[in-house]
């Protein structure tokens, strides 16, 4: 996130103020009312649904730059101005890409918490899903360490497998197996944006700007009105709030480092 914000503000011309919320719902409201009260003229939101969650309630309505909480719910919050497609269309942009390479059943593994939930009803919405037993493709959705334990369990069944934190650069993950990512860096974009995180960065303060461009007495609803697109995709909110311009890619796992395979699947 930082990497994103640091290549915005080299290449836009501002300068950077930083607070810590240590990712702690209990914290963000106040640290982001710490860099308010130091005059920034906007300050981006946390990383994450269940922080920005917090800060949008603390907030009642004010405006909340969201580059990182991509729960529907979060997104549909009063203020609540969010870049990154929506929790409910992860395993869907997943499940597409999976028919295109024969998968014919599609069974779902989610953890508790109220992401996994979204991202599997947007599922089940979209497809008719199986049991494990009769899949041919198994999705799973949880923390990291969760889904590495299902892939384990999964990987001698011999079928397709996709999930939600393969999305993450970071650790090679089996060959074959299929992730949703908000942006790659193969779609190209700016120097120092390396991965969808920094990318959500950088678009959310992109959006923020122009919003307060636009109407600096109300940049919130400014971004209601919005249809734009950047390096990182569309932007358009739907009455509700809902992201509903920007589409999901798709990567595979290949020898160790992701590639593309549908630069918009959802």
């Amino acid at each position: 996130m930082r990497a994103g914000v640091k290549a915005w503000a080299r290449d836009r011309g501002w300068e950077l103020l930083f607070e810590n919320d240590e990712s702690r719902p209990e914290v963000v409201a106040r640290r982001h009312d710490l860099l308010e009260e130091r005059g920034c003229r906007f300050v981006l939101g946390p990383y994450g649904s269940d922080t920005t969650r917090a800060l949008a309630r603390a907030r009642r309505g004010k405006v909340v730059w969201n580059h990182g909480g991509a729960a529907d719910d979060v997104q549909r919050m009063p203020g609540v101005v969010s870049v990154a497609t929506p929790a409910s269309r992860y395993l869907v942009a997943v499940a597409r890409v999976a028919t295109g390479l024969g998968a014919e059943r599609i069974a779902v593994r989610t953890a508790p918490g109220q992401f996994a939930r979204l991202a599997r009803e947007g599922l089940e919405q979209a497809v008719v899903t199986v049991s494990d037993q009769q899949a041919d493709c198994v999705l799973v959705c949880g923390p990291v360490e969760w889904e590495a334990e299902q892939f384990r369990d999964l990987r001698c069944r011999g079928v397709l497998l996709g999930g939600v934190s393969p999305g993450l650069p970071q650790a090679p993950w089996p060959d074959g197996t299929l992730a949703p990512v908000q942006w790659h860096p193969d779609l190209g974009g700016p120097d120092g944006v390396d991965d969808y995180i920094a990318a959500q960065a950088y678009a959310g303060a992109l959006i923020a700007e122009h919003c307060l461009e636009l109407r600096p007495d109300d940049p919130g609803d400014a971004a209601l009105t919005l249809s734009t697109s950047t390096f990182f995709g569309r932007f358009e909110l739907d009455e509700t709030g809902l992201q509903v311009g920007h589409r999901l890619a798709v990567v595979r796992w290949q020898a160790g480092r992701q590639e593309v395979v549908l630069a918009e699947a959802a």
